[in-house]
Formats: C-alpha cells, structure tokens, sequence
C-alpha cells in the first residue's frame, strides 16, 4: 500500500507538521539548538529570544499576552498543566472536579491524582452518543462539595 491509498484518521494523537513550521524550526533541529532556558551564552540566548519571539507571535494571533502563552511538549502535558494547574489554583474555592468516564487517559490521569490528593472527583456517564446529561451534571454541582472546575 502506498502512502497515497492511506487514510489517515487519528489526527487527534498526531498529524504531520505544515511544512513552513518545518522551514521555521529546521534552524532549532540543526545548527540553533541552544536551550533557552541557559541565556548564559550565545547559543542559549538566541533560543530564549526565538521562544520570546514565537511567543509574542501566538498571543498576537489570539488577541492575549505573551506572559499568558506556554508552550509545552504536546497534549499530555498540556491536559496535565490544565487539569492540576486549575484545580490545585482553586482549592479555596472548591474540592471538586467534574469530568466524563470517556476522556482520555491525559484528563483521567491527573484526575485519579487528585482524587490521591484528597480532591472530589466526580466521572459523570455518558450516552451512546458520547453526550452528558444536563440533569447528571447539574447532580453532580453541589454547594457542599464545591464548583465544578473540569
């Protein structure tokens, strides 16, 4: 089978990178590969500066700040950041997560470690469509508990 008789359906693990991004980053892949997170020489300060740069790019195009804007390594991490950043940077408002029994592991995951965490989490059920009932989740939001943050 060639690759021109391949479907490819799975675009929400991976899909293949647009080939100006693959222009723009082939500098960092080959000969700029310093860490930006070392600004001590030239190397790593020419990357800190690309970073800073992409970062003000990306918050340009959506109308935030670069200090709002983080990059990470790919969904896993990004579902990690969000899921225990917005619950553990709201525990004195609430203790309790909602989610549904279908997420990925990348939600799941962080949500069993905060169920280790003393935090509620509540995996709502969903239907054979995939959808959650209004009246399952409006259950599931309790004063005595706390808001919903998932």
């Amino acid at each position: 089978m060639t690759q021109s008789e391949v479907i490819y359906l799975d675009n929400n693990s991976t899909t293949p990178v647009d080939p100006a991004v693959v222009e723009a980053m082939l500098p960092y892949f080959a000969s700029k590969f310093g860490n930006p997170s070392n600004p001590a020489h030239d190397y790593g300060l020419e990357a800190l500066r690309a970073v800073e740069h992409a970062r003000f790019q990306v918050a340009s195009l959506i109308g935030g700040e670069s200090k709002e804007i983080v990059f990470t390594s790919g969904a896993t991490e990004s579902n990690n950041l969000a899921v225990l950043g917005a619950a553990r940077g709201s525990r004195g408002r609430g203790n309790h997560v909602i989610t549904t029994v279908i997420e990925h592991r990348a939600v799941l995951n962080p949500c069993r470690q905060l169920e280790r965490e003393g935090m509620a989490v509540t995996y709502l059920p969903v239907d054979t469509r995939g959808r959650v009932s209004v009246d399952d989740l409006a259950n599931a939001v309790t004063q005595e508990i706390g808001r919903a943050h998932v």
